[in-house]
């Protein structure tokens, strides 16, 4: 699955623009939230995973 959020690596700045709308370089996807045993949210996010599964099937 691809991240639809971007990032300049020059000027820290996110976006969902191929080019940075600060300085113009080309932006970069972002890397994955860290994992951690304590997800809070984890519940909810597989939850919207098999509910969008469901619903493409």
């Amino acid at each position: 699955m691809r991240s639809k959020i971007l990032r300049c690596r020059e000027c820290a700045l996110y976006s969902m623009k191929e080019n940075c709308p600060k300085c113009g370089r080309p932006t970069s996807t972002t890397r994955p939230a860290r994992y951690s045993p304590e997800d809070r949210y984890g519940k909810y996010r597989r939850a919207l995973i098999q509910e969008a599964g469901e619903v493409a099937n």
